[in-house]
């Protein structure tokens, strides 16, 4: 490959697209990772050589259907692939409907988006996946009522104190609750919790 290929990122909830950048960053062809929160603000970018964009369909303002063109327009040489919460074939083919190169559901593992972003960079789409997520983690079950919720507040990045103050626990005990989190889905940071929370079906954005 002559260069590495610049990908922007369009989701408005930064911590998953901090779990995202995670994932994207080890592609081998992948250099340059720009980040916007909504379809307009992605503008800031223009001028940048931007080869490929992943884009969330609920953002605030113009959705990442209906921006799919206006992106098109300003990163002329980028490929799209969408990223839903939404499984279904419908919305896939909606996507593609609406010229998006490819298809991913934001419960996908980490190799299957790896994998698409390379089918995507050689020119070539990327749908016949998109209902397939990666292996199940471990059951929710294996976290308590109080740890999901600490979970679900985690996920939408509020910090332990706030946490702590919502549910009315010292802070202390929501740092447990934290770590026996990161503990059951094997994972050290909260970005990584979140993606693995979402790809569990635990948390949806």
């Amino acid at each position: 490959m002559s260069h590495a290929r610049t990908v922007l990122l369009v989701d408005d909830h930064a911590l998953f697209r901090a779990g995202l950048q995670l994932i994207v960053q080890a592609h081998p062809e992948v250099g340059p990772i720009l980040e916007a929160g909504s379809v307009l603000a992605a503008r800031e970018h223009a001028g940048r050589p931007v080869d490929l964009i992943l884009l969330d369909i609920e953002l605030p303002g113009l959705n990442g259907l209906d921006g799919i063109k206006l992106l098109r327009e300003i990163f002329a040489q980028a490929r799209v692939i969408v990223v839903s919460a939404s499984t279904t074939e419908a919305m896939a083919r909606e996507a593609a409907a609406r010229g998006a190169d490819g298809f991913l559901p934001k419960s996908s593992g980490a190799d299957d988006i790896l994998q698409a972003i390379t089918r995507v960079l050689r020119g070539e789409p990327s749908f016949e996946d998109e209902l397939t997520g990666a292996a199940a983690l471990p059951p929710s079950s294996t976290l308590t009522a109080r740890q999901l919720e600490v979970l679900t507040l985690l996920c939408t990045g509020k910090p332990n104190k706030v946490i702590a103050r919502g549910l009315g626990l010292s802070e202390n005990t929501v740092r447990v609750h934290v770590a026996a989190i990161f503990a059951h889905f094997g994972v050290s940071s909260r970005s990584e919790a979140l993606v693995a929370a979402q790809r569990s079906g635990l948390v949806r954005l």
